[in-house]
């Protein structure tokens, strides 16, 4: 198997092809799962109610961060839609080492050997993306979707919207798909890949952990490192991490 450091797009430094990844995203799609409140300014004056967020949508440039990760992806999408076989990406934030949800420690035996049974079965459900680990709705938490008769594997489930990128195995037709829908890319990379599986346009599944139930929010094989912390890649609205949602907020009539 071939490795490979890939150096990330730079949002603050690179030059970043308007055409692959816009300047500007809209929350309406991810406020079918996101979880928004009414925005003031200083003063303590309304901008926008929780309300906006999904009618009419609230448009936010995106942080150099988000649009640094979102053009690395894309990138990456390039390089796996030539391989003969699935791509495997690791952010350089993942860890493998951490307290599994059923007791023990993970590991790279367990990874593997985890990544192993994924995989065989996500190669006969014809996947085009497996994540690795993620959080969010999926077979057995669905939010809108409904499962189907013999969905819920004990290894592998549909995804419906699941957050976070850091760590992915993707197929030369899923990263196909991915790139035919990025004309450009108008949503932070993990959003748009989740609206993308929504939509049922992308075939993603979650990879559970052993020990992983149906209301295990977070889980899989792998976690991120200090998430809630993450100063790299600022969340233009916020996000969990609790950022500043008027930092990047768009012009109104920009």
């Amino acid at each position: 198997m071939k490795t490979e450091f890939f150096r990330a797009t730079d949002g603050s430094q690179d030059t970043i092809p308007d055409g692959e990844v816009s300047k500007t995203w809209n929350t309406k799609n991810n406020s079918f799962y996101g979880d928004y409140e009414d925005v003031s300014d200083k003063e303590g004056k309304l901008i926008y109610s929780a309300a906006h967020f999904s009618d009419p949508g609230v448009d936010y440039v995106f942080s150099p961060g988000e649009r640094g990760c979102a053009h690395s992806h894309h990138r990456m999408w390039q390089r796996a839609v030539k391989e003969e076989g699935p791509t495997l990406i690791l952010e350089d934030d993942v860890q493998l080492i951490f307290e599994r949800s059923a007791g023990g420690e993970a590991s790279g035996k367990t990874f593997t050997a985890r990544l192993d049974e994924g995989m065989r079965k996500a190669v006969e459900a014809d996947a085009d993306v497996l994540y690795l680990g993620w959080s969010g709705h999926r077979g057995g938490n669905y939010k809108h979707h409904e499962d189907e008769e013999g969905e819920l594997d004990s290894v592998i489930r549909k995804a419906e919207y699941v957050w976070t990128t850091v760590a992915y195995v993707i197929w030369p037709k899923g990263a196909k798909k991915l790139l035919e829908a990025a004309q450009p890319m108008n949503q932070p990379v993990d959003n748009f890949m989740a609206w993308e599986a929504r939509e049922h346009r992308l075939n993603a599944f979650v990879l559970l952990d052993e020990g992983d139930e149906d209301d295990t929010w977070s889980g899989g094989i792998v976690t991120q490192l200090d998430f809630n912390g993450d100063s790299d890649i600022k969340k233009s609205d916020g996000g969990d991490q609790g950022h500043d949602p008027t930092e990047y907020l768009a012009k109104k009539g920009a």
